[in-house]
């Protein structure tokens, strides 16, 4: 009976150290990926960074692009299941519009660093992201059937002009993208503090909701 019991927690100890060494090691290297890029980032870099050996990170995830599919799957899954959720709540078809915009851009705000590595990694090597996009194409199509549907209910109502779904995400993406974009540039030139950014972009977000939906009213 002991022994067994021993054995059970020394199990529930391991388990518990493989996963916290196997987050440590995401963590390392989505800070790498974002701060030099994939390319220049090592699984060395990655193993000194995690305070482990580089025999762990190929034990774990055998590879450099495994662990770039695994870090981004899971930021753009969190970041669709979100919208998911909206889509999916009894809210009225501006709330939801209202809490899609917010939703991405708090996103965009948690992971600013994301919005210039994804452009670089975009024009380096497509394919990479593709793999990602690959992986989890189900979710976007989910959203997408769900913004739809919202958006024909709206438009045979006459609350809103004819608008496909896509359409109406690139207006928001590249509204929203666009000020994380900018950043370098604004706060070089303007002196913009990160406090006086970050009131910026609150302040971006209501502009980008009243924009959006005055858009789509006939």
């Amino acid at each position: 009976m002991q022994l067994n019991y021993t054995i059970n927690t020394f199990q529930t100890v391991m388990e518990t150290t493989e996963k916290n060494m196997e987050h440590k090691i995401l963590e390392a290297a989505e800070k790498l990926f974002i701060e030099q890029g994939f390319t220049k980032t090592t699984t060395g870099q990655i193993a000194k960074s995690a305070g482990c050996n580089q025999a762990l990170v190929h034990y774990y995830y055998r590879t450099k692009d495994n662990l770039f599919e695994k870090i981004f799957e899971k930021k753009i899954r969190f970041m669709l299941t979100h919208f998911l959720t909206i889509n999916s709540a009894e809210l009225s078809f501006e709330e939801k519009i209202t809490r899609m915009i917010a939703a991405h851009l708090d996103f965009l705000k948690q992971n600013s660093h994301l919005v210039p590595f994804l452009l670089n990694e975009m024009v380096s090597n497509p394919e990479r992201l593709k793999a990602v996009i690959v992986k989890i194409q189900d979710y976007p199509k989910s959203f997408l059937l769900q913004l739809s549907a919202d958006l024909n209910k709206e438009i045979e109502k006459g609350t809103i002009r004819q608008i496909s779904p896509i359409d109406l995400l690139l207006t928001i993406i590249s509204l929203n993208v666009f000020a994380f974009w900018a950043k370098p540039i604004l706060v070089t030139a303007l002196n913009i503090s990160d406090k006086e950014f970050q009131q910026i972009l609150e302040h971006r977000k209501q502009e980008i909701t009243e924009t959006v939906l005055s858009r789509l009213k006939k």
